[in-house]
């Protein structure tokens, strides 16, 4: 550990823990003062976003029951064990567009909140789409795929209408590297 100058780690108990989230507390010693340090630990992910043209992204239009509404998001999911990020990726667009992306391309990855929670995200882009299959929805999906184009999707983006904050980097970092950096790379 990296700990600051009067800082010491003492333990750490998990105190809840099912598929998808681990709850636990830490034990510091901050200046020779207890505190208790609430984390979380949540699956890692991958989200893509699927080029149909160079002006047009496959998006996915989703019921999300924590906000009750339907919203315009770009196909994600989480990382099943044994998985690579790039294989979740490809995963999740067939599951939920029907389509497959032959070129798909790592943009890095982030965090959402390293305050409380670890969990990394994980951003490509997909190009050369291909209708492969029916959609495979989960239990509480519902999912209908849209073709917007970049100037709806930043409209939306402006406007405050997209809330999904991996759909958000997703989006502002797919459109920097189509933008600015893919057609310089393949000449």
């Amino acid at each position: 550990m990296n700990l600051p100058f009067g800082w010491r780690f003492e333990s750490s108990r998990k105190i809840y823990s099912n598929k998808y989230i681990e709850l636990y507390e830490d034990i510091l010693d901050i200046n020779s003062k207890k505190k208790i340090y609430t984390r979380a630990k949540r699956k890692d992910y991958s989200t893509i976003v699927p080029f149909v043209s160079g002006n047009e992204i496959l998006v996915i239009k989703s019921y999300r029951h924590l906000v009750n509404s339907y919203q315009i998001e770009a196909p994600s999911g989480y990382i099943d064990p044994g998985e690579t990020a790039f294989e979740a990726a490809s995963r999740e667009l067939k599951e939920e567009t029907g389509y497959k992306a032959n070129n798909i391309i790592s943009l890095g990855s982030y965090t959402l909140d390293y305050t409380m929670f670890e969990q990394t995200g994980n951003l490509f882009v997909g190009y050369d789409l291909v209708s492969e299959r029916k959609q495979e929805l989960g239990m509480m999906e519902i999912i209908e795929p849209t073709i917007l184009t970049i100037d709806e999707i930043k409209q939306l983006l402006f406007d405050g209408k997209i809330l999904n904050a991996s759909s958000i980097v997703a989006f502002y970092k797919s459109f920097d590297y189509h933008l600015n950096y893919k057609n310089k790379t393949m000449k």
